[in-house]
């Protein structure tokens, strides 16, 4: 709903990237399933103020969300994504109450730590920079252009969060 939003606004144009699925039959010819041809490498690709985005959602029902969410063929195409210059993050939603746009060098991040450095397997709601916080748009979904404008380019309510900073340091 927020990408035909984006896209009516002339805002952004952001494409929901389609599953590849393959029809089981059964012996009369009848589709009576489907398994996944090819996985997708992020759910979702895009243009936003010049810059290409990818993005991968992903939800909860509780207060944590673990690092293995994002699957490794995932994590290789945001990190090549990132270091082409896009701009690449998971978008999280806890209870689909709460979303956060959570960049992917911080994702990239606690996952090494989980794997390499015996840090924690999770992050929970309570963890989130607040600066990553969407707000519910139109028709309650979340905004989360305003948040990416906020970390990506210098919003006018960024001031120095503790993202930007990070950043301009080269620790993340």
């Amino acid at each position: 709903m927020a990408n035909r939003q984006y896209r009516a606004q002339r805002r952004a144009v952001i494409h929901k990237v389609p599953t590849a699925w393959i029809p089981l039959r059964d012996s009369r010819g009848r589709i009576v399933t489907a398994k996944v041809e090819e996985k997708a490498a992020v759910d979702f690709l895009g243009t936003y103020r010049g810059r290409s985005l990818a993005f991968d959602a992903k939800h909860c029902a509780g207060e944590r969300i673990r690092w293995d969410r994002v699957e490794d063929h995932q994590a290789q195409f945001l990190e090549d994504w990132t270091r082409d210059g896009g701009i690449s993050f998971i978008l999280v939603g806890f209870n689909m109450s709460r979303f956060f746009v959570v960049p992917w060098e911080f994702w990239r991040d606690g996952i090494f730590r989980w794997k390499y450095e015996e840090g924690p397997a999770s992050i929970s709601i309570k963890q989130m920079c607040p600066e990553w916080e969407t707000r519910l748009g139109g028709r309650a979904t979340p905004d989360y252009l305003a948040v990416v404008d906020k970390l990506w380019f210098g919003g006018e309510e960024s001031g120095y969060t503790w993202w930007t900073v990070q950043r301009k340091k080269g620790r993340r």
